[in-house]
This record gives C-alpha cells, sequence and structure tokens, in this order.
C-alpha cells in the first residue's frame, strides 16, 4: 500500500512540480523500494516535458536511456554495498 501511494505522489509530482523536486522523489524510492521500476516511467515522462530539441549527443533519446540503464544498474550495485541498507 505504500507503494502505490508513494506511486500516485511521484506521477503527480512529475506534472505538477518541477524536475528539481521530482527527481529526488524518483532516487528516494529507488532506495525505498526494491525493484523500483516505475523509475524508468517518471524519467521518460521528465524527460518528454523537460527535453530541449538539438543536435548534441547528450540531447538524445538514446543517450537518455541508456543513462538511465546504467544509472539503474549503478544504484543497485551501491545498494547492494552499504552496510546499513535492510533488503
Amino acid at each position: 500500500m505504500k507503494r502505490v501511494i508513494f506511486d500516485i505522489v511521484l506521477f503527480i509530482s512529475v506534472f505538477i512540480f518541477p524536475w528539481w523536486i521530482s527527481i529526488p522523489l524518483v532516487f528516494i524510492g529507488i532506495f525505498l523500494f526494491s525493484n523500483f521500476y516505475e523509475f524508468i516511467v517518471a524519467s521518460v515522462i521528465v524527460y518528454s516535458l523537460y527535453a530541449i530539441e538539438g543536435d548534441r549527443l547528450i540531447s538524445s533519446p538514446i543517450f537518455f536511456s541508456l543513462a538511465i540503464i546504467f544509472l539503474y544498474i549503478f544504484i543497485q550495485i551501491i545498494r547492494s554495498n552499504i552496510i546499513l541498507y535492510r533488503k
């Protein structure tokens, strides 16, 4: 039930609050819940709302997708190495 309420708050915050409030909520969700795949949907929504068109690699949707995948893998590695983190 906590996860459902957190998901509702997260997705409402993506549309109402600026990105600098929504992104920390995504990271909080990643550390609070196991297998928090909702962050991918929230990140795609934030990217589609705030992305700027450009010819640079960093503004590419492919770069964004790869960055999200690597970020998820990195966070999973960090979570497994934190001593006081409860699974």
